[in-house]
């Protein structure tokens, strides 16, 4: 790969939460940072990431905290595609519970 790589410091993004009824039927729009300097310090939000089926643990979802975005052009397909790099956070248990008073994972 020889081509320019852009890299961004945010993105605006939307996403279907149907368990919140919060926006026109549960669409939401945010902006996740991934900014080494945000007003004097840096930013790295963490996110949810869907994938795979809501009857897996955590409803198929898992916890990333965002550190770069980017996006470079694929000339087999013309077209950019934009990317992230991530750590992930994994839960230490293949089957993880909620609290049945928090509803938080535990």
């Amino acid at each position: 790969f020889d081509g320019p790589i852009r890299v961004f410091h945010s993105v605006k993004v939307e996403y279907y939460a149907p368990s919140d009824s919060c926006g026109m039927g549960g669409m939401h729009r945010e902006v996740i940072h991934a900014n080494p300097n945000y007003g004097g310090s840096c930013r790295f939000d963490t996110v949810f990431v869907s994938v795979g089926d809501e009857a897996e643990a955590m409803n198929g979802l898992l916890v990333a905290q965002v550190w770069l975005l980017f996006s470079y052009f694929d000339p087999y397909h013309s077209k950019d595609v934009p990317c992230a790099l991530v750590t992930w956070f994994i839960h230490p248990s293949d089957n993880p519970e909620r609290d049945k008073d928090t509803g938080m994972w535990k």
